[in-house]
């Protein structure tokens, strides 16, 4: 009895609706991790848990008044910074370091009217003076292509000194008033003249601002002010309106967390929400080899009791026409009559086609009498 093929091919189907359900549940998880954020560094503008700039640059997107743009690609030319703000948030002055196409980059936007906003990473880590001066050592002995953070901030004319503990505590300023929560763990001294001090937590610089060249550089030693923590439960409005200015757009530098952009397929895709039909040729390409490979019809393996039909040759097909249409009594004959129409005969081998046709009949084989002719009709060319 000849099994229903219904079954496998039910098998079939749960299959393939098990696997595109793997598949659309792993992508949800996927999406659902880079929505969070936590798949990005900390204090990027991709990031929308509390320790990222998501919201920042979310509502400077949205209003009319402010561009905003991330800076994801370095360039031999570097950009004006006229009417703009670049903001560097996260910086961590002891691990990160500044290559000199950046530090190009910090001087050409200073010199250009643009304005320089930098943001420091809390970090628990306390350096001590002792600290500082190894880092000066090491600057010396480094490769010049490549600095510090702190001596960058050196060269600006400002000194970082690391404050005892690691608690939040408020920050005042005559411009913008208090900062509720204040994480920094160091503070900016030894500035200088061209230095004037925006905030402080007690006596000590936390937030400086100076004139450089025809734009303006402003010093935070903590990020959190920005984040989307502070924007939702410590929003300082002030803060943010008096950091950004008068400038028309905003620019945030995500090269210095490690995000960086290459253009590409890939990018293209991605910028322009090409991955469902990335998937879809990846599927259909998948189908197509299954389909190639495997079949829904149930193989079954030929009966070999069951008579079969072989074929048959063109010549072989020939003959059994032949065998079928002309009596095996008037082969000789029609042999004779088609050799006639066909050829052109001598008069020598008529004659001797009539002697033989005149011969007595000794009743050999067709084949035979066929041969014998054969040869005298030769000879008589």
């Amino acid at each position: 009895m000849q099994r229903s093929p219904i079954p496998k091919a039910a098998a079939y189907v749960v299959l393939i609706a098990c696997l595109a359900g793997l598949l659309f549940f792993g992508l949800r998880m996927f999406q659902r991790r880079l929505e969070t954020g936590d798949s990005f560094p900390e204090y990027s503008t991709y990031r929308t848990d509390p320790k990222g700039l998501k919201a920042i640059y979310d509502s400077l997107q949205r209003t009319e008044v402010v561009g905003v743009a991330r800076r994801l690609q370095s360039s031999k030319i570097l950009p004006s910074g006229e009417g703009r703000a670049l903001v560097v948030a996260g910086v961590s002055a002891d691990q990160l370091t500044v290559s000199d196409e950046d530090a190009q980059l910090f001087d050409h936007w200073l010199a250009t009217g643009g304005r320089l906003i930098i943001a420091l990473r809390a970090e628990r880590r306390q350096t001590t003076r002792k600290d500082s001066d190894n880092d000066t050592e090491s600057d010396k002995t480094s490769e010049p292509s490549v600095i510090s953070w702190r001596s960058l901030i050196r060269r600006w004319g400002a000194e970082m000194v690391p404050l005892k503990g690691f608690y939040p505590t408020s920050v005042k300023s005559g411009q913008f008033g208090t900062i509720v929560r204040w994480f920094g763990n160091s503070y900016f001294d030894h500035l200088a003249p061209e230095w004037k001090g925006i905030a402080a937590q007690g006596n000590r610089d936390v937030i400086v601002e100076r004139p450089f060249a025809r734009g303006s550089l402003v010093l935070l030693s903590d990020s959190y002010p920005l984040s989307n923590e502070a924007l939702a439960v410590d929003r300082n409005t002030g803060l943010l309106l008096w950091l950004i200015g008068s400038c028309h757009e905003v620019l945030f530098e995500e090269i210095h967390l490690g995000l960086t952009e290459r253009p590409g397929i890939m990018t293209l895709a991605l910028r322009y929400g090409l991955q469902g039909t990335l998937i879809s040729i990846i599927a259909i390409l998948l189908l197509f080899i299954w389909k190639s490979q495997y079949t829904l019809v149930p193989r079954r393996k030929p009966d070999q009791s069951a008579p079969g039909v072989q074929g048959l040759s063109s010549e072989q097909a020939f003959l059994n026409l032949l065998r079928r249409t002309i009596l095996q009594k008037d082969l000789f004959s029609l042999c004779i009559e088609t050799w006639l129409k066909t050829a052109r005969p001598t008069p020598a081998q008529l004659a001797t086609l009539e002697r033989f046709r005149s011969g007595p009949d000794r009743g050999e084989p067709i084949v035979e009498k066929y041969n014998q002719l054969t040869t005298l009709l030769n000879e008589n060319q």
